[in-house]
């Protein structure tokens, strides 16, 4: 198979079964799903029977990411053509609708096939797109509130109305969708680091302890990120700053903590091969944070 884009694979077989593991994985990775799809759809198009729509419906919606609305409409062309009358064809002329900010119309057609179908968790998802591409977060946010009366387990839903808190600031509901996700994904280090940060923004001694506890937790889960360490070190710099009404015992664990991640975050910078120039600011960021603890 020649090479069509940034990737080349040996065989047809290889880049078809790329795309099967982005699919599967939910991996974005739109200009290169766009550049082997392509590739797949016009030189191999006849050597993958059934597959070849599969391929067709994830090249279309790569190419809406990369706004290429011309490649798009053709290969939904292909899909109408294929499966006329479709509720997930259907649901793939909305989105392009969406992509040309034909809003309404998208609109519309959802609210019919939902009058079909009011379940259908998907086409209720693309609706909230449109708010959200619209700029109106009191309606995502009510949106959101009622979708996930229906699809609790929906975790994306549920990082959606966080941002959506976060982005007006009522950080209480946001970590309250934060501790909804946790609990059912207790080993998934970015989300430990996400409620950190949003306990963080809080503030209060209360809600800094809660911060230092789960960026410490995101670190032992993913020992190398330098977002969770670094917050770690920020969090116990500042309780250490504003130790009236803080325990000894969280002193210590503060001082504790910040001697160890600050440690570990210059390893993890030079295990990466940061320059001396980056050594020197973070040690410099590291000392500025130890002078505010005094």
């Amino acid at each position: 198979m020649a090479d069509s884009g940034k990737d080349a694979f040996s065989s047809w077989q290889a880049a078809r079964d790329q795309l099967r593991k982005w699919r599967e994985e939910g991996s974005k990775q739109s200009e290169r799903v766009l550049d082997l799809g392509q590739a797949l759809i016009t030189e191999h198009g006849s050597k993958l029977g059934d597959e070849l729509w599969t391929v067709y419906e994830q090249a279309f919606i790569a190419a809406l990411d990369c706004k290429q609305t011309t490649l798009a409409s053709a290969y939904l062309r292909e899909l109408s053509r294929k499966f006329p009358g479709s509720k997930r064809v259907a649901l793939l002329r909305g989105m392009s609708l969406e992509a040309l900010e034909l809003y309404e119309e998208a609109d519309k057609l959802y609210a019919a096939l939902l009058e079909e179908e009011p379940a259908n968790a998907s086409v209720q998802k693309r609706r909230l797109a449109i708010l959200k591409a619209q700029g109106d977060t009191h309606e995502l946010a009510a949106g959101l509130t009622n979708y996930l009366k229906k699809f609790m387990a929906d975790h994306d839903a549920w990082l959606e109305l966080a941002d959506v808190y976060v982005s007006g600031q009522d950080f209480s509901k946001a970590a309250f969708c934060l501790e909804e996700v946790m609990m059912a994904n207790p080993h998934h280090h970015l989300y430990h680091l996400r409620y950190a940060e949003i306990r963080q923004s809080m503030g209060g001694v209360d809600n800094l302890e809660i911060a230092r506890k789960y960026y410490a937790q995101a670190v032992t889960l993913h020992g190398s990120s330098v977002r969770a360490l670094t917050g770690l070190c920020l969090v116990c710099s500042n309780l250490l700053a504003n130790a009236k009404g803080t325990s000894s015992k969280s002193k210590k664990d503060s001082h504790r903590l910040f001697s160890w991640a600050s440690e570990r975050l210059l390893s993890v910078y030079e295990t990466e091969g940061a320059s001396a120039c980056q050594m020197e600011a973070v040690s410099g960021m590291l000392d500025n944070l130890t002078t505010s603890e005094r």
